[in-house]
C-alpha cells in the first residue's frame, strides 16, 4: 500500500484534471448534436468513477467514493437501454465486458441500483459471440446471477468459472478468488468466503504486479483499483447483502467503505 505521499504524487494531477474536465465532459453529453450516438456516456462515466477512487485515496472521502459511484452508472446503463431501444450503439459497447460497472454498482452499497443495473446485463448474444471472451462470459453471467440470486443459474455457472480459473491453461488462475467468493455465496459458508477473500486479495495483489493484459484477463497494474480495490468492495457488499457476514481485513478494502 502506498504512503499518503506517494498516492498524491501519482494520483494528485489526474485527480485535479478530473475535476476540471467533467463539466467538459457532462456538456459533450447534453449537447444533443455531439451525442447523438451517445458517445459520451462512458467519458462521463470514467470521469465520476475516477473521481470516486481518487478523492477517497487522497482525501479519504467516503462520501464521495459512494455518492460518485452511484452518479457514474445510470450513464452506462443508458447505453444498454439506448442499444436495446435501436440507437445507433456499437455492440462492442453493450457485450458481457459491461459486467464491471456491476462491481463498481456493489461497491456504492446501493444494492438497488446494482440489481438494476443488472438487469440489463446479457441477453444480446451476437454482441457476446463477437466480442466477449471466454472468461468475460463467465465471470459475467455469475456476478450477474449472485447479484440477482438466481441459484439455479448460479449453480450451472459458478462452476464452470471455478473449472476455468483453475486451469493453468487459460493463464488466469490470479482470478480464481472471484469464482471462490461467489462458490461461498452460493453455499451461504462464511468460513469458505474468509478464505476466499484471502486468495482474491492475494490474486488482485499479483495482478497488479504484472504488466500483462490482454490474454490474461483484466489489468489492473499501474491503476487506481492497485491502491483501491474497488471489485472487491463489491465482493464483500454483495455476500453482506444476502447475510454472509465476511471480515475482511486489508487496507485495499477499507472497512468504511463497505456497507
Amino acid at each position: 500500500m502506498r504512503s499518503k505521499v506517494e498516492l498524491l504524487n501519482r494520483w494528485g494531477d489526474i485527480l485535479q484534471e478530473t475535476i476540471e474536465h467533467l463539466p467538459v465532459i457532462c456538456g459533450l453529453y447534453n449537447d444533443p448534436v455531439r451525442n447523438k450516438k451517445w458517445d459520451f456516456n462512458s467519458s462521463v462515466y470514467n470521469k465520476y468513477r475516477n473521481l470516486a477512487v481518487l478523492d477517497y485515496l487522497l482525501n479519504n472521502n467516503a462520501v464521495s467514493f459512494k455518492k460518485n459511484l452511484r452518479k457514474a452508472i445510470p450513464f452506462k446503463m443508458e447505453l444498454l437501454e439506448k442499444y436495446d431501444d435501436g440507437e445507433p450503439i456499437h455492440p462492442s459497447r453493450v457485450s458481457m465486458t459491461r459486467f464491471e460497472e456491476l462491481f463498481d454498482a456493489l461497491a456504492s452499497g446501493d444494492m438497488t441500483l446494482a440489481k438494476k443495473y443488472s438487469n440489463y446485463l446479457g441477453g444480446r448474444p451476437d454482441a457476446e459471440e463477437q466480442y466477449d471472451d471466454e472468461w468475460v462470459l463467465l465471470l459475467g453471467y455469475s456476478l450477474k446471477y449472485a447479484v440477482e440470486s438466481n441459484i439455479e443459474e448460479l449453480k450451472i455457472w459458478v462452476p464452470k468459472l471455478k473449472e476455468f480459473y483453475e486451469n493453468p491453461e487459460n493463464r488466469m488462475t490470479e482470478f480464481i478468488g472471484y469464482a471462490l467468493v461467489l462458490e461461498a455465496l452460493l453455499e451461504r459458508d462464511v468460513e469458505k468466503a474468509s478464505t476466499a477473500f484471502k486468495v482474491l486479495l492475494e490474486g488482485h495483489k499479483k495482478k497488479c504486479k504484472s504488466r500483462k493484459g490482454q490474454n490474461y484477463g483484466y489489468g489492473f497494474h499501474d491503476s487506481p483499483d492497485a491502491d483501491l480495490f474497488v471489485w472487491g468492495i463489491g465482493l464483500v457488499n454483495l455476500c453482506r447483502h444476502y447475510g454472509l457476514d465476511v471480515q475482511v481485513s486489508d487496507p485495499l478494502i477499507p472497512g468504511e467503505l463497505l456497507i
